[in-house]
């Protein structure tokens, strides 16, 4: 060994004088005659003999860090695993040779602790890197995650301060830093995300470039022949001073860069303030190599969690996009009832919120979780989707015959009137042939009976007209309609028939609304075409309730509703959430052409009813009402011209469960 060693041992030992007398220059012998010899020197080898043992109790040298020769005879005592035995006779050259060996034990026992308390250390940091990692990819909300990322990395190497930027490629010819987040422990600066150019002059801006850690121990004296500088703007307004920094690159998995973190000043002891320059000047240390490796792990690890929530979002809005793209497409389909969709997704979530926060009855134990919001508005959303699965004519057929229907009708009318003429003016020709004139009389008996036949025909129109309109059809027009039907007129081809045919007596004849019971079961058919659609979608775990909750939104607790005829237990609250909203707006809405919308408090009256008969969840009706969620939803508000005729209409599928009323 080329330093010296220092032996220590009592003065009384036999071996004091012996090691003294030659004077090896390489052992320093010194005595110990208290126990602060032993607490304030570096000793590499402690003799214990029998006269050490009479001075100092055995714990005062057990655990000390030198080598221990024990001489023989003292072994009575516990011993260490450094220790080594020295027989009681010995020479001086061979208790040389031992002290020696003694000594490079100590210096190898000495250099594995070290190394332990390395490993220890980076045994820590990856301990930390792993909770981390496992941290950060379970935050789903992208400013909590930096913010995370920040003060974990803080945390990480004990420094004061941390700063984050993402760089923005969107302006490929000008892309930007931007600047989304500052941590300081010492200082509570206002901080605004704030965009700055991407250059090599700032620390930042060079790493960004690069791609390569910068770990700068001294900011104020950055060689001046390097591109980039320190910017001292901030130290000088917060009174403040960056001393050592590093600068690291987050890399994706394609080692592109997505953004830099910055940490500064590292802190002999992690809890000090730095509240003035002298502290800062004592207590700031550089960044280490461990630190590097440490903060290289995190900026990776912070990339990944940071891509990835990114692209989950541009995920989310481009399937938001979708979905309402969607809705908007198919709702073009029928543009008068167009927006219902949208606008019940809107009262579906502020009537959630209000069961959420409902502490009474068995609504008490019912809450919505953030997934389940996002289930509910996509079920809101696309639950008419089915509608695609119904023939257009009859999800457009606002009145109980068609248009071309009505057309030919008005033909086959004016086509009656005008052989009702002829036969007016037959009759006339006919007398003057008989009996070669025409008395007033006669004239004015003929002008009457063709005038009251025109008249029956305009009447039996009029009739014709109203029964086709789409409302509760009086008793006394069934008997009317079979009369029509009875009155016999000739075609064009003169063929003989009734005035209307038996479909259309049929259709005239659709006691409510203006679909027949094929059309109402058609119309009924777009829950189980919306549910076998969105079964074809591979939704993700937390919104694999969609197709269920949308395919619910018709059936009714007491087992009345379709197409499954499910009962209370069966139906999530999501949909009996749906149901009580998809009702309202189906009453209210003001955008149908062929029925007024009721008044809010004759809707809320109906729904009321429907809850006391068991066919709505009275719970969710009654939160409904009593936290008024129908006056909450922005953009949203039914306008009624006046008071409802009474009548109900049915036409849009989700008017289908009123058709009873």
């Amino acid at each position: 060994m080329d330093s010296s060693i220092t032996v220590a041992m009592s003065p009384r030992s036999k071996f004091y004088s012996l090691l003294n007398d030659v004077m090896n220059p390489k052992i320093n012998v010194i005595k110990i005659e208290s126990q602060g010899d032993i607490d304030n020197i570096d000793i590499n080898v402690l003799f214990i003999d029998e006269n050490l043992l009479q001075d100092f109790a055995a714990q005062d040298w057990h655990e000390s860090d030198a080598s221990l020769l024990i001489q023989e005879g003292s072994s009575s005592l516990q011993v260490p695993n450094h220790a080594l035995f020295i027989p009681l006779e010995i020479n001086i050259i061979t208790l040389e040779k031992l002290i020696f060996f003694a000594a490079q034990h100590h210096q190898l026992r000495k250099q594995q602790k070290r190394l332990n308390a390395s490993l220890d250390k980076q045994d820590s940091g990856i301990e930390k890197l792993v909770e981390i990692g496992i941290a950060l990819s379970t935050e789903n909300d992208l400013d909590k995650l930096l913010a995370k990322i920040l003060n974990e990395g803080m945390k990480l190497v004990d420094c004061d301060a941390a700063s984050l930027f993402l760089l923005d490629r969107e302006d490929k010819k000008h892309p930007e830093l931007k600047f989304k987040l500052t941590k300081n422990q010492s200082l509570s600066p206002s901080f605004e995300e704030q965009s700055i150019p991407l250059t090599e002059s700032s620390v930042v801006g060079h790493t960004a470039i690069s791609g390569q850690a910068l770990n700068i121990a001294d900011a104020y004296n950055i060689d001046p022949s390097e591109p980039y500088q320190f910017n001292r703007s901030f130290d000088k307004v917060m009174g403040y001073k960056t001393v050592s920094l590093i600068a690291i690159p987050m890399l994706d998995h394609n080692q592109q860069v997505v953004g830099v973190l910055e940490f500064i000043n590292r802190k002999k002891n992690p809890q000090a303030i730095l509240k003035s320059l002298v502290i800062i000047e004592d207590e700031v240390i550089p960044f280490d190599s461990s630190c590097v490796d440490l903060l290289r792990a995190l900026s990776s690890q912070a990339a990944v969690a940071i891509e990835s929530k990114k692209l989950l979002g541009s995920i989310n809005r481009l399937f938001d996009g979708f979905v309402n793209a969607s809705v908007f497409a198919i709702e073009q389909r029928d543009p008068t009832t167009s927006g219902h969709s949208f606008r019940v997704a809107n009262l579906c979530e502020i009537l959630a919120q209000s069961v959420n926060t409902c502490s009474e009855g068995v609504l008490h134990n019912v809450t919505f979780n953030s997934d389940q919001y996002r289930e509910l508005r996509f079920a809101a959303l696309l639950h008419d989707f089915g509608k695609v699965g119904v023939r257009e004519h009859v999800l457009t057929k606002a009145k109980k015959l068609t248009e071309d229907n009505i057309e030919l009708l008005h033909y086959r009318l004016a086509f009656a009137k005008q052989q009702l003429k002829n036969q007016h003016l037959n009759q006339i020709i006919k007398i003057y042939e008989q009996h070669g004139s025409l008395s007033n009389e006669i004239k004015s008996k003929l002008s009457e009976s063709l005038n009251l036949d025109l008249a029956q025909l305009d009447h039996y129109m009029e009739v014709i007209l109203s029964a086709n309109e789409p409302s509760v059809l009086p008793q006394e027009r069934f008997a009317e309609l079979e009369n029509i039907r009875s009155h016999m007129v000739t075609d064009y081809t003169g063929s003989l028939g009734g005035f209307i045919s038996e479909h259309e007596l049929a259709a005239l004849s659709i006691p409510r609304g203006s679909l027949n019971e094929q059309e109402r079961i058609e119309i009924e058919s777009h829950v189980s075409h919306t549910l076998n659609f969105l079964k074809l979608i591979p939704w993700t775990s937390e919104l694999s309730q969609i197709p269920n909750i949308a395919g619910a939104h018709h059936e009714k607790l007491d087992g009345s509703g379709y197409p499954n005829h499910l009962k209370s237990d069966k139906i999530p609250y999501q949909s009996r959430v749906m149901t009580v909203c998809d009702i309202y707006d189906a009453l209210t809405a003001s955008d149908r052409p062929y029925k007024p919308a009721l008044p809010i408090n004759k809707a809320l009256s109906i729904l009321e009813s429907e809850a006391k008969s068991g066919m709505l969840d009275i719970n969710v009706v009654k939160v409904f009402i009593d936290s008024k969620s129908f006056d909450k939803v922005e953009g949203y508000v039914p306008k009624v011209t006046g008071e409802s005729s009474g009548l109900n209409y049915v036409h849009h599928v989700c008017d289908m469960d009123f058709h009873k009323h």
